[in-house]
């Protein structure tokens, strides 16, 4: 046996008397094929698979490194790599984009002789004038943008008839390079050749727009050459690439899971980008109708999981781009947390309607959950994440029974109704959250409906009205599904645009005193953003009358939204961008008096600033 501490691909190397099979990637006489779909029996072992298949690349295997076997002087580590990824090894593994070596660039290539670069070797062929006229004829290639290349190779075309490749094969020429025409590097060249199969120029990398072979050398009377393919290879990676994981059961198959926070380590150095996403299942068929659809691509680690829950298998695809071919992204690992106890419910579903709003405009909607509760399953708290803070929630129909809301948020003694108490609150800047107790459970009803009506207003193109289910004591988030049968959906789209961009800017209270006693401890800097779909940076910053800043807030990126105070105490009130406690960037209380204050959006037209002013009494 042997082995390669690092890299990937395939040696094989087998020797039967003057028979030999050597795996290569350069050899345009013994060509290899891989594919990335699984074969079946054994048809393919026989079967014509160049049209079906692709060519293989160089392999990362180090010959120097691997130990044991003996194999031909001529043999390549070869590899094929699915959707443009290098997995790496056992030792090294890592997700990486695959590089060029290996890989025809100009394959499909413009050039000035027509058929030179259509990968079929035989014809059309770039046919030379006999003898002397073959000097200096050259044959130019152009490549989609510059691109470092280090090897051109040039392949003569096998012979017909009395043809012979001695008598089609060039006998001297040189590879010259251009960033732009107006300049022509030579990097190399041969003559006096004696492969006539095919040759090739190696050369040390070097960053090349336009290629260029030239005839320098041929004889009086010398049978006029035929080429039938030139070719390029580089040494950068791919621009994009993606990894599409097998669905993962986690050790048990039969189990639902509860997925919940997702991690990962990357390397993404300039220029490049890490991005995965997330879908779930109950088969480990993927075109089973239990799978979902692919969810948005997360460039940022640490979040919860986005696809419908509980389900009992997970996949998730890393999609790599770089826009500097001289570097790649690479994914080192990834944690995802789930659990088996403390499921909600078996599934759920919701939607909302109207689906279509003005923006800005307070709407009446109506939210539907339908739940499917089995034995054991518990919901606690109903989350759901609106456009913005509801103005006001009117009333929720549960098991039938149409409950009113008479204030929101609701005080600490909650609405009784049906047995048991509601909480309505925020449990978020855009979070809606509603809590059992006692929790929702099947003994209430296997099928469960839940309808909350509320006002909200859009201030994005687009908002989903999605919907999470928390259990007794766990702060995994189950994640609802979109309800699509009967036209429902959960996504609402503007239907008249705002025409402001940063408004309502303004201090609640104005007035506060943080001295620790619960009362009137903060104020929130509100402030409503329209027409930011992509987060951006808000800055909010407070100042003395002086003009010096005390304090600039850790706010993050926002999207469009209303940011306000959200009425309530403790930490959920903190989750407001604009919420300050009296501190200056020290930590330390500042001095009772007047401050100045302003919130920065930055838009597409500029940095737009709004300001105002705020009291600190004691």
């Amino acid at each position: 046996s042997f082995q390669a501490e690092q890299g990937n691909g395939l040696l094989v190397s087998l020797e039967g008397g003057a028979l030999v099979v050597r795996s290569t990637f350069t050899d345009e006489t013994s060509l290899w094929y891989w594919t990335g779909d699984e074969q079946v029996g054994t048809d393919w072992t026989t079967a014509n698979v160049s049209s079906s298949w692709d060519r293989v690349r160089a392999g990362t295997i180090d010959r120097s490194q691997v130990s044991g076997g003996i194999f031909h002087p001529e043999t390549e580590a070869v590899a094929g790599y699915p959707n443009a990824v290098n997995l790496g090894s056992s030792t090294d593994g890592r997700i990486v984009l695959a590089d060029q070596r290996g890989q025809n660039i100009a394959l499909g290539l413009n050039a000035s002789e027509v058929g030179i670069t259509d990968g079929r070797i035989g014809t059309p062929v770039w046919s030379l004038p006999q003898g002397l006229g073959a000097l200096n004829r050259v044959v130019d290639l152009t490549l989609p943008d510059l691109t470092r290349i280090n090897r051109v190779r040039v392949i003569t075309k096998p012979p017909d008839g009395n043809e012979t490749y001695e008598g089609n094969s060039l006998q001297g020429y040189s590879v010259q390079i251009s960033e732009d025409q107006s300049r022509w590097i030579e990097m190399g060249g041969l003559n006096d050749i004696e492969d006539f199969v095919f040759t090739e120029v190696q050369f040390n990398a070097v960053l090349a727009r336009h290629v260029r072979v030239q005839v320098t050398q041929a004889e009086v009377g010398s049978d006029p050459a035929k080429v039938t393919e030139v070719q390029i290879y580089g040494v950068d990676f791919v621009p994009d690439g993606a990894f599409v994981s097998q669905p993962l059961d986690f050790g048990d198959a039969d189990a639902v899971k509860n997925f919940g926070r997702v991690r990962w380590w990357a390397d993404t150095p300039p220029s490049t980008s890490v991005a995965l996403q997330f879908s779930t299942g109950d088969s480990p068929d993927t075109t089973d109708g239990s799978w979902s659809s692919w969810s948005e691509p997360f460039e940022e680690s640490d979040i919860l999981m986005p696809s419908p829950e509980p389900r009992r298998y997970l996949r998730y695809r890393v999609n790599l781009h770089t826009e500097d071919l001289e570097f790649t992204a690479a994914l080192d690992s990834l944690e995802i947390d789930f659990e088996l106890a403390g499921i909600a419910a078996r599934d759920a579903s919701g939607s909302v309607e109207p689906n279509e709003a003005a923006m800005g405009v307070e709407t009446p909607f109506v939210y539907r959950l339908q739940l499917q509760l089995g034995e054991g399953d518990l919901v606690e708290t109903v989350r759901v994440r609106l456009p913005s803070q509801p103005s006001q929630v009117d009333g929720i129909i549960l098991l039938g029974e149409q409950i009113l809301v008479p204030e929101y948020p609701t005080s600490d003694e909650g609405i009784t109704a049906g047995g048991r108490t509601l909480h309505v609150t925020p449990g978020g800047v855009r979070d809606l959250d509603i809590r059992f107790d006692p929790p929702l459970s099947s003994a209430d009803a296997e099928d469960l409906d839940l309808e909350i009506t509320l006002e909200s207003a859009l201030y994005t193109d687009t908002h989903e009205f999605r919907a999470f289910l928390f259990s007794p004591g766990s702060e995994d988030p189950q994640n609802v599904r979109e309800r699509v049968v009967d036209d429902a959906s959960w996504k609402v789209v503007v239907s008249d645009v705002d025409t402001r961009d940063l408004f309502g800017v303004k201090a609640f209270p104005r007035v506060f005193t943080p001295n620790g006693d619960g009362i009137n401890d903060f104020t929130v800097f509100e402030f409503t953003l329209t027409k930011v779909t992509e987060p951006r940076v808000v800055d909010v910053e407070v100042f003395d009358v002086g003009g010096r800043r005390v304090r600039r807030l850790d706010t993050p990126r926002l999207i469009g939204g209303r940011y306000p105070n959200l009425r309530v105490g403790g930490d959920v009130a903190q989750l407001s961008p604009g919420f300050w406690d009296g501190k200056d960037d020290g930590g330390e209380l500042v001095a009772p008096g007047i401050y100045l204050f302003s919130v920065t959006a930055n838009l597409d037209t500029g940095d737009e600033t709004v300001t105002g002013v705020v009291y600190v009494a004691y």
